[in-house]
């Protein structure tokens, strides 16, 4: 039998609940998307809880789920990821945070988490940062950009522990935090002195740059400090190559993602224009898609803009966001045809209206194009879903995908 294709489509945050904005429906509701729903006259649809019923999924555990690796087992902190995903090339054993480029005062009092967001200087300051400061107490530093004010560190050396607690305070007013060994080894009481040395190094060097001379000049925010958290501590992960078969590519701007899907051996390609956020240009993106599918047998299409208009509160917006997606995964399409099945999910539920993640099931379709019986639902959206077959979590995701694309191999004798 042919074995087909397999476009994996994930609208980051895409479940929601009834927006009373949107006049009590949720944004799929709301959403012109003829091309997604075209697919379910050859559909499997339902509900898909991430992790498990209730439980609120970050992006990073949910993707590894979906890529079917068991959180529980494989997850270890979301730092490497993001390392991996801004251009670090990570070893066993180095250990790395997440950052926001911040603004603080004088007494290290945080006076914009974000440093006005988008920081134009981000790729220069963080050069200065590597050339100013390549180690402390032995132990190898190295930074790097990700998106906006988003930056990663990492530390290579020996004796280092991910057991450490953040500098960032989370709030406006609040001073930088001293980080603290979060238990009694020695290795994490050195790191968490390595943390606070680090943090007065990076204060010192920004507050002096001419960079930030620059941004205050026009008026702007000076990045003058990183607020760290989320350490973790980098370990190989099984590649999905060893374990499905499939060679796998991915279509992503978003540092988090790029970093899950490079831990498990997959390509990454950001094409012009992919933001990871509401800006992002969907036809880029699939076009990107539509071009690895010629040489992979299955490609992920990683969209962010759902999830960033649902925390900033916009309904509107991720409307649009589901409309554009709707273009994308048309585009492909019209390429391909019969030749491939497909599969559309969020990695988690974001509603618009608690602009957090939350535990809710996220719908679900799966477009086989041949030997499939459909499910008799006739829009993709929260509520219709319910009348599907589909109920699932997703660590079944890859079984599923293997399965309708001929590519399984049997269970037993």
């Amino acid at each position: 039998m042919k074995k087909l294709k397999i476009l994996l489509v994930i609208a980051d945050g895409l479940g929601d609940r009834k927006v009373e904005a949107l006049g009590g429906q949720t944004p799929l509701q709301k959403a012109n998307k003829a091309n997604i729903d075209s697919l379910l006259r050859s559909s499997l649809v339902g509900l898909m809880d991430p992790i498990g019923p209730g439980v609120v999924p970050g992006s990073d555990t949910s993707h590894l789920a979906i890529f079917g690796l068991d959180p529980r087992k494989y997850y270890k902190g979301r730092g490497s990821f993001e390392a991996l995903g801004a251009g670090a090339t990570l070893n066993e054993g180095d250990v790395a945070f997440r950052g926001n480029f911040a603004t603080v005062d004088n007494d290290l009092r945080v006076v914009d988490r974000r440093a006005g967001r988008k920081i134009e200087e981000a790729d220069d300051l963080v050069k200065e940062l590597n050339s100013k400061i390549d180690e402390v107490q032995g132990v190898k530093v190295r930074f790097y950009h990700g998106t906006e004010h988003r930056v990663s560190l990492v530390l290579s050396g020996d004796n280092l522990s991910d057991k450490v607690s953040d500098t960032d305070p989370h709030e406006i007013g609040k001073r930088v935090l001293h980080s603290e060994p979060l238990d009694g080894s020695l290795n994490s009481k050195r790191t968490a002195q390595i943390v606070n040395d680090l943090t007065k190094r990076m204060f010192e060097v920004l507050s002096k740059s001419k960079f930030n001379e620059k941004r205050e000049s026009e008026g702007l925010p000076p990045a003058n400090i990183i607020l760290l958290r989320g350490a973790s501590v980098h370990t190989e992960l099984p590649k999905l190559k060893d374990y499905t078969q499939l060679s796998s590519a991915a279509v992503s701007a978003t540092a988090l993602i790029k970093g899950v899907c490079k831990s498990i051996g997959m390509e990454v390609i950001t094409p012009p224009g992919a933001t990871g956020g509401i800006d992002t240009d969907y036809i880029a993106k699939a076009d990107a898609a539509a071009n690895l599918l010629k040489d992979h047998d299955l490609v992920f299409l990683h969209i962010k803009a759902t999830d960033a208009a649902s925390h900033d509160g916009k309904a509107l917006e991720k409307v649009k966001a589901i409309e554009m997606i709707d273009k994308a995964i048309g585009k492909v399409l019209d390429t391909f045809g019969s030749d491939i099945i497909l599969l559309f999910t969020g990695d988690h539920s974001t509603p618009v209206e608690l602009k957090e993640h939350s535990g809710d099931p996220v719908p679900v379709l799966l477009y086989a194009p041949v030997n499939i019986a459909p499910d008799s639902v006739n829009s993709f959206d929260e509520i219709s879903v319910r009348k599907g077959s589909l109920k699932i979590v997703g660590l079944n995701i890859i079984d599923l995908l293997l399965n309708y694309s001929n590519r399984a191999s049997k269970y037993g004798a």
